[in-house]
């Protein structure tokens, strides 16, 4: 079958060369619009069940919220792991389903059971489901503050919340917009209890009266001739005085309003959770996360875009700061260095093949096996939708000088062929010594591909987590050195049959003069050792031990350490320490980290968030500062 495959290469030449051509430009156009991401998908089917009820602390939390809801979610059809977490005032429930589940399928069979679960949980609690995200969905943090200081937190809530939130969870990709800081600001009536016995008016006849205040009530039709206009009467609230004006106790004379027993004024639409920071003074800060299969880097230009143009419609005491955090930089500088690391080992490769082949046409025809195997790699992703990513990368970083030994093996024994053939009296055609040069390296050639093949196939059976992760390095590896494979049995024996001109001086000799001088080489060291064979046996073993010691006494850990430009600073505090107090540590810990050199930004969210599932010490608020450093210049903070 392979003489077959290099037969009718040689024999549709220019067909062969023609349709190596496209893969290498199709591979290139698809490797650019591939999505890019920092590590392979990772996410496994979890679907998240958020409780909020603001007035219960975490033991009444779980005990009447997250308890009732783990005991229904645990029959969940295909579920292999419910886990909770109860903080205050909120619940959360993550129901893990098998990899490769369909995430909207789980869904809605956690919808479906919530419904037997509604019935055991209090009033203020009601379930919902989390919007579906990455793992590694949180890809931004933009900031709020005021320039002067004279807008008060609140109002950049108001801001945050009413016109940039609606406008980034525009933007196709984006799943879920987190806001922390400040407080959702509401019309409240703030009672008094004296007012209220003085006259006569019962706390719930306030409350009946403010709901009916601000209710819009359908009139019916008005048949008028052959026109009915619907009629409906208006009752929703635009402003404070209208609150104030709302009738309590109907009377002729002097009714009681909500204004004669409380005091109508905005105030914050719930109880406190969090508070947020930036750059050492209050403000607001957005957490957006993105979707499933969403290209980070794509989406967080389109964020960026958006907020330059909101940005001209705010307030010129509002400053928008969207470089507090960006998973976009991380995947840049990641993806940049591999390319380095993949454009040195090329480089290194042309050097090497240079210097040991010493002919430019040779050189040529091994070094086409390195991009066009790289081409089809990115066709094989593109089938099969990968990103590209560090891991993918790294594989075709470590496999780059691996691409062309199959083409190296090809092109030396052809030329070596075509150099005996021109000395013979009647030389044979040289397409034919073409042919059955490459046939006689085809074994070594199968063999060699498959045994470094072999030696990635345990990735392939790695599972859970640490199979998404590294299963893309073998992925990338395997694929790119079976396409050189591919190409040492079409692309090269055309290329060694057309370059060669008719009637050109092959090279002489059988080996380059650096070949020469290290086959010399290689024999003495060879010689040597065999004459002192004991002291060689000894130190190899000794350098073995030595190694086994050394890897013994290594620690380990899942990942090295990732530099996202990036400082990430937790402050704990004892467990009775109220927000407040929190608050206050925080702003101190922010300006302190503003002095240190090479700081840009500093971004703090203490305590939580309203619907954000960053999960907190139950009883103790932290602060959470992130530095963004100038990684280019200095080191973070």
């Amino acid at each position: 079958m392979i003489n077959a495959i290099i037969e009718f290469s040689l024999r549709n030449r220019l067909f062969v060369v023609a349709a190596s051509l496209a893969v290498a430009c199709c591979g290139t156009y698809l490797a650019v619009r591939m999505p890019v991401d920092v590590l392979p998908d990772l996410n496994r089917p979890v679907v998240v069940v958020m409780a909020e009820a603001h007035a219960l602390v975490p033991e009444d939390i779980e005990r009447r919220v997250t308890l009732p809801l783990e005991q229904v979610l645990n029959g969940a059809t295909g579920a292999t792991r419910v886990r909770s977490a109860s903080g205050m005032g909120l619940s959360l429930v993550f129901v893990e389903f098998e990899w490769g589940a369909d995430i909207y399928r789980c869904r809605q069979i956690v919808q479906e059971k919530l419904q037997l679960a509604r019935a055991k949980l209090p009033p203020e609690a009601e379930p919902v489901l989390a919007p579906i995200s990455s793992i590694m969905g949180n890809i931004q943090l933009i900031g709020l503050k005021s320039r002067s200081g004279a807008t008060h937190p609140d109002e950049i809530r108001a801001l945050a919340d009413y016109r940039v939130k609606p406008r980034l969870m525009s933007i196709p990709g984006v799943a879920q917009v987190v806001t922390a800081g400040g407080a959702p600001r509401e019309l409240q009536a703030i009672v008094d209890a004296d007012k209220l016995r003085a006259h006569d008016v019962t706390l719930a006849e306030v409350a009946d009266a403010v709901r009916a205040a601000n209710l819009n009530v359908a009139g019916g039709f008005l048949n008028a001739g052959h026109k009915a206009p619907a009629i409906t009467v208006t009752g929703f609230i635009a402003s404070r005085d209208e609150l104030a004006q709302a009738v309590v106790r109907p009377d002729p004379i002097r009714p009681v309003r909500v204004s004669d027993v409380a005091r109508v004024d905005f105030g914050p639409a719930a109880i406190r959770t969090g508070e947020a920071g930036v750059d050492g003074d209050p403000g607001i800060i957005l957490a957006v996360f993105k979707q499933l299969d969403t290209d980070t880097v794509e989406l967080t230009g389109l964020i960026n875009e958006e907020l330059g143009a909101l940005a001209a419609g705010l307030p010129e005491d509002i400053v928008v700061i969207d470089g507090l955090f960006q998973q976009a930089d991380f995947i840049h500088r990641a993806v940049d260095n591999v390319l380095d690391a993949v454009r040195d080992g090329s480089l290194l490769v042309i050097l090497v093949l240079f210097l040991f082949l010493m002919n430019v046409r040779t050189t040529f025809i091994t070094l086409t096996a390195l991009p066009l195997s790289i081409a089809v790699t990115a066709l094989v992703f593109a089938a099969f939708r990968l990103s590209i990513n560090t891991m993918t990368l790294g594989g075709i970083a470590v496999a780059s000088g691996a691409l062309v030994d199959d083409a190296i093996v090809g092109v030396e024994n052809v030329f070596r062929r075509l150099r005996e053939n021109a000395r013979r009296e009647r030389p044979d055609a040289p397409l034919s010594v073409v042919l059955r040069a490459s046939s006689e390296v085809r074994g070594p050639i199968l063999i060699g591909t498959l045994v470094v093949i072999a030696v990635y196939l345990p990735l392939f059976y790695l599972s859970g987590l640490e199979g998404r992760l590294f299963t893309p390095i073998g992925a990338a590896y395997v694929t790119s050195v079976l396409a050189s494979l591919l190409v040492s049995l079409t692309l090269t024996p055309v290329l060694c049959a057309l370059l060669p001109a008719p009637g050109r001086r092959l090279p002489r000799g059988e080996h380059t003069w650096l070949v020469r001088r290290l086959r010399e080489a290689a024999g003495r060291l060879i010689r040597a050792s065999q004459a002192h064979a004991p002291a060689v046996l000894g130190l190899v073993a000794s350098a073995t031990l030595a190694a086994l010691v050394v890897l013994a006494r290594q620690g380990t850990q899942f990942l090295p350490p990732f530099n996202e430009g990036t400082a990430q600073i937790n402050l704990f505090l004892p467990p009775e320490t109220g927000l407040e107090a929190s608050d206050r540590f925080g702003q101190r810990l922010e300006r302190l980290l503003m002095q240190v050199d090479g700081v840009q930004h500093v971004g703090r969210r203490t305590g939580r968030a309203e619907g954000s599932t960053r999960r907190r010490s139950a009883r103790a608020p932290r602060s959470s500062p992130r530095c963004a450093s100038d990684w280019r210049t200095s080191s973070q903070a």
